[in-house]
Parts: C-alpha cells; structure tokens; sequence
C-alpha cells in the first residue's frame, strides 16, 4: 500500500469494504451557513458560486457528482444561532451526523468529553498531509499534540476602511490609509478625523453583539503578548496592566465621540456603506460583499474601500482569528465502508482550500496561502500575515463561547453604560472562573469513572 497514492488507496478501501451490488453509501454532513438550494442546488462548479452557503453547496454537489454510484453526501442545514445546541441534542439522540462543521473555540469541549478521536492515522492514509497547515491552523486543531480536526479556514478581524473619507482627513498615503501603530497615534488620529469631518472614526458593534469586544480586546492582549490565562486553563486573569490598559482605550475612545453608538451588525454595515464611518472592525467574511459594494456608485465607499489585519498597536502583530473546522464525531458513521467515505469528503474539502478562500476566509494550508492563485485575489496578499499571526483562546480552555459572551458582556457595561471597572471585572473573573473550576470537577469526574 505504501506505493499506492492516498485517493487510490482510499477508493480502494471503499470497494473492499462494499459488495459489488451496493448502494451508493450515504452520509450526512451538518453545517450552518445558511440554505441557498434554489439558487445553487444543482450547480457543480464552485467558481460559478458566490458567498459562503453558495461555495459549499456547489462544494458539496461536486464531491457527489464526481463519487456519482459510490458516495452521497447529505447535507444537513442549521441555523447558526440553534447549531450547537441541535447538534448536543442529536448526540444525545444517537442521531449523530458522519462530518460537522465546528468552530475550533469549541472543539476542546467535544474532546474532552470523548466525542472526537485523533485522525492523524487516517490523515496519513487519505493522504491530508498536516505539516502542510498554516501555524495558526495547526494550533486550532491540535490538543495534546494530536489533530483532532481538519482546519477549513481562518477567518479573523480586520479593519475595513473607508478610504473617500480617510482623504478628506489627510490619513490616506500613495492609496493607502495611514496606519496608527500606538494607542496615543490611534487617538491622535481619530481627533483628527473627528474635527476633520464631523463624523467618528470607527463603526463599532455595540448594540446585541458582545462578541465585538472580547474579539477586539483578544487581538489587543495579544499584541502587547499577554494572555488571560496566564497560569491556568481554568483560571482567567483581567486584572493585569495589559487588559486595564485596554479596557481604558476602548473607553476613552467611546468617551470621545471617536466612535459610533447604538449599532448592531446589520446597522453597522448599512452605516459603512452609508459613509458615517471611517473604519469598521468586522470580520474577513464581509470581504467580497463590500468589494462588490465599492463598484456601486451611490455607495460612499466607491472606489474607495480597502480593508488591513487589526493594525499593530503594541509590540506584536496579533489579532482575534477562530477557524471553520471539520470533524468526525464518534458514532457518526455506521461501519468501515462509511467512515471511509466521510474520510473521502474531508480530502476534497482539504483539496479544495483554494476554492473555499473566495468567500474572503483564509486557507489553512501553506501551500494554498502561498500560491499565486490566493494572492492574486482583492486584498488577500495583505491579509495573509493572519494565518501566522491570529491569536484566540487557548485552545485547552473550556466553554469558550461562554466566556466570549461573558467578557463582552462586562465591556460593554464598562465602555457604553460607564460601569466601575475595577468593580466589574472583578465580577466577570469571579464568574468565569467559578464555570470553569465547575468544568474541571465534572471533567476529572467523568474521567475517574471512566
């Protein structure tokens, strides 16, 4: 077998593992990123797709189409919001799916609780090579120096900017914006806007989307090479110099008029396009819809948009990034012939990394990062820096989605209601900290019956 090459080897397992009159083998892959099926149902050619749900829908059809008599993926489609919490009832249901898509924030969570196996055996015989993985990627799916999924993307902060109203507040240079790479340049900059143009220099999320901050304050513990889990995983710190320097920046800037009030996401985008910003932070997803909005001209961003990684303010190039990442559940698929086939679809979404980065997400191979066919893309050279630089969590901390919701929670309290903030992030480290000593007692509970 060692002279015969992973895809060959695979479609021969699968022939060994069914008798010669065999159905097509079926198996299920739960995903979020919405249903298009009216627009992209039958479409096989992904580079004739757009968006995210349209991508992986003619992603999905391809893989069917080229396994036509042997494989058939179903896809099984949740919305965002319910996905983590239908695909826990499922588990309990025994109606587990072959493939799902995880962020890797929560892939520890499935681990520890012994519903994910290493793949790095089957890695190697379907021929995923993981040394091929950006640093970032790696660091996301790797637990106890085994890979327990396959990184799909990177997707992170950036700064999306307006640079039609840059100009007018002589922050543009050779087409470019003028960066700030301190937190006194960044406030010097933003008054400048301000007096400049009457308008605030960010767009920020404030209203129903904590996620804005934690993200945010993330990217800045990071490069001022700080954590929030100094110690230990279960132990989170918010009282060091790095996140009350933060926390007091975010505040001052909010203080000023500096940034926007009031906006949730959908009101932050149409304020972006409506030119009531200078720069917006928002994620790498938003990349190809608001290039397609600078090519309008009633937009305010015509001809006039461009977007950075979360700029350098301290003394590292860090910035918020999590990972779309696919996984194997236990139980998921039935016998050997069915396993085979899910290991199938991972090596065609592994093939087909380059395709996927059209969405505005960033590869997770090196090879795909590195290709002229990537960088050739709008803005994609200057955002590559990300897949080495992207900082998150450890992933060995529990109950990251909580702990997300939870210091949002507190920093909007702080920077948009004027909470103490000694008082309060006392509170948050007290409550965080309480989860996840409780997480550790169940998860030394489990094991010691096990």
């Amino acid at each position: 077998m060692r002279l015969i090459k992973p895809g060959v080897a695979l479609a021969l397992l699968l022939a060994a593992a069914a008798p010669a009159w065999a159905a097509p083998v079926e198996i299920s892959f739960a995903r979020f990123f919405g249903s298009c099926e009216a627009d992209y149902g039958n479409l096989t050619d992904p580079a004739k797709a757009t968006g995210e749900c349209g991508i992986i829908t003619a992603l999905t059809n391809k893989f069917n189409a080229e396994h036509r008599g042997q494989i058939v993926v179903r896809t099984q489609v949740v919305e965002h919001a319910s996905y983590y919490s239908q695909l826990g009832a499922r588990i309990v249901g025994r109606d587990v799916p072959a493939v799902a898509i995880l962020h890797s924030s929560a892939l520890n969570d499935f681990v520890k609780r012994g519903l994910i196996a290493p793949l790095d055996d089957e890695f190697r015989q379907v021929g995923i090579d993981s040394a091929d993985f950006t640093p970032q990627a790696e660091t996301a799916v790797t637990i106890d120096s085994r890979h327990y999924a396959l990184p799909f993307d990177t997707h992170s902060w950036l700064w999306h900017f307006n640079l039609n109203l840059m100009r007018k507040a002589g922050l543009v240079k050779d087409g470019k914006p003028v960066l700030p790479h301190s937190p006194q340049q960044l406030l010097a900059q933003a008054r400048q806007f301000k007096q400049a143009t009457g308008k605030p220099y960010f767009i920020w999320l404030t209203a129903n989307d904590p996620a804005f901050f934690a993200r945010t304050l993330l990217s800045m513990i990071g490069q001022q090479n700080g954590s929030l889990f100094p110690k230990y995983y279960f132990h989170i710190d918010l009282h060091s110099p790095a996140v009350r320097d933060t926390v007091q920046l975010l505040k001052t800037m909010y203080e000023e008029g500096l940034t926007s009030r009031g906006m949730d996401y959908s009101v932050a985008l149409q304020g972006f396009a409506a030119g009531e910003g200078a720069v917006m932070i928002n994620g790498t997803w938003i990349i190809g819809d608001l290039l397609r909005q600078s090519k309008q001209a009633d937009s305010a961003t015509y001809q006039g948009y461009t977007a950075t990684p979360f700029p350098q303010l301290y003394g590292a190039s860090a910035m918020w990034a999590d990972n779309h990442i696919m996984v194997m559940l236990k139980s998921g698929t039935a016998d050997a012939r069915s396993r085979a086939a899910a290991l199938s679809f991972l090596k065609f979404l592994y093939d087909e990394g380059g395709v996927w980065a059209r969405t505005g997400q960033l590869p997770t191979r090196r090879s795909v990062i590195d290709s002229a066919a990537f960088r050739q893309l709008p803005l994609r050279s200057g955002i590559a820096t990300i897949a080495r630089d992207g900082v998150a969590l450890p992933i060995e901390v529990a109950r990251q989605a909580i702990i997300t919701k939870t210091l949002g929670d507190a920093l909007i309290s702080i920077v948009v209601y004027g909470a103490d903030v000694a008082q309060t992030l006392t509170r948050t480290e007290t409550s965080i900290n309480r989860m996840l000593e409780r997480d550790a007692q169940f998860q030394g509970n489990v094991a010691t019956a096990r």
